[in-house]
């Protein structure tokens, strides 16, 4: 469990701090970024509020038997969960512009990545976070999605024609992936590493760390640095839960939570590095780097994703020149 090294947010109102217990989920377990995100913020909530305030972390989505899904819908009814830190291609499966995040390609790099979510784009997507009852205080990162797998290195899209890959449940990512001649199957995060373990699937693609937390390497021969898309998390609180204090003692958990998704990123930045060092000078899997990838065969390959989603966009009630304006927020100038 972490123990906040920062200063906690000052109370300065009046108001008495109502007993509160507040249950925290994210997908991965309890070493991962995601909860180590929970932990902080519980310590910073402690601090600020003389223990009246406490946030239980339960990792892996255990209060939904690790569906993903039901642990997002469980947040926006805000009866047994009040936060969490969700992947916005699981927030997907509600609203599919949350997808816009994961396009194939969209980002270069990780100054990229920032300049979108401290802009329009991520502005944007609190917007539609909103709009299901939630208060977003702030967009962490799981990150650029690395391919691991049990038969070969990946290096080109044709090394994926044989490769039986698990992705989550997300139809963007179903789409990319057949775009590329992959045999892809939906499964949750949960499932994944038993069925790695047993040959059901061959392969899987995650950031750096949670395939670590979840300790994939141990079940897979190699993994391909191919940053072909990016995954961002949602820190949200329920708006019904985040209501019941007052605009002053609002501002301290805002504050807070500010400071946990700032950290969040920070282990997570510094942790990846680490990470590819480890398995690169272990051996536990080959790695092979980006500039060792044909990407232009994977650009090209999936080259209508971009067209798919305006599409899918334009079914929920966008014009396509508002889909088009909406992706394009998130692309750098």
């Amino acid at each position: 469990m972490y123990v906040a090294s920062e200063e906690a947010a000052v109370y300065e109102g009046t108001d008495e701090w109502p007993e509160t217990y507040w249950y925290y989920t994210c997908s991965t377990g309890d070493t991962s970024t995601w909860a180590q995100a929970g932990y902080y913020f519980n310590a910073l909530m402690q601090e600020s509020t003389n223990g009246a305030v406490q946030i239980g972390v339960y990792a892996a989505d255990q209060l939904t038997n690790g569906s993903q899904t039901d642990g997002i819908q469980a947040l926006m009814d805000g009866a047994t969960i009040q936060v969490s830190m969700h992947s916005n291609l699981i927030y997907a499966n509600f609203d599919t512009r949350f997808n816009v995040v994961s396009l194939p390609y969209l980002f270069e790099d990780y100054d990229a990545v920032d300049a979108a979510m401290a802009g329009d784009g991520g502005e944007a997507l609190k917007e539609v976070l909103a709009e299901y009852g939630l208060v977003c205080e702030g967009i962490g990162e799981n990150g650029f999605r690395q391919i691991t797998n049990s038969v070969k290195p990946i290096t080109s899209v044709s090394d994926l024609s044989d490769i039986k890959m698990r992705i989550c449940s997300n139809d963007l990512c179903e789409e990319v992936y057949k775009e590329w001649g992959c045999d892809a199957t939906v499964m949750n995060w949960s499932e994944t590493y038993t069925a790695l373990q047993q040959g059901t699937v061959d392969g899987e693609e995650n950031p750096e760390t949670a395939i670590d937390s979840a300790s994939v390497q141990d079940v897979q021969s190699y993994i391909s640095l191919w940053n072909a898309y990016y995954d961002c998390l949602f820190f949200c609180i329920n708006q019904s839960a985040y209501d019941q204090f007052t605009d002053e003692q609002k501002a301290v958990i805002d504050e807070n939570a500010a400071k946990a998704v700032a950290y969040q990123i920070a282990i997570n930045r510094d942790n990846v590095e680490a990470l590819v060092a480890e398995w690169s000078e272990s051996g536990v899997m080959e790695v092979t780097t980006y500039d060792e990838i044909d990407t232009d065969s994977f650009k090209e390959a999936c080259s209508g994703a971009e067209d798919w989603y305006i599409q899918q966009l334009v079914s929920n009630g966008m014009t396509e020149d508002e889909a088009a304006a909406y992706i394009d927020s998130f692309k750098a100038e």
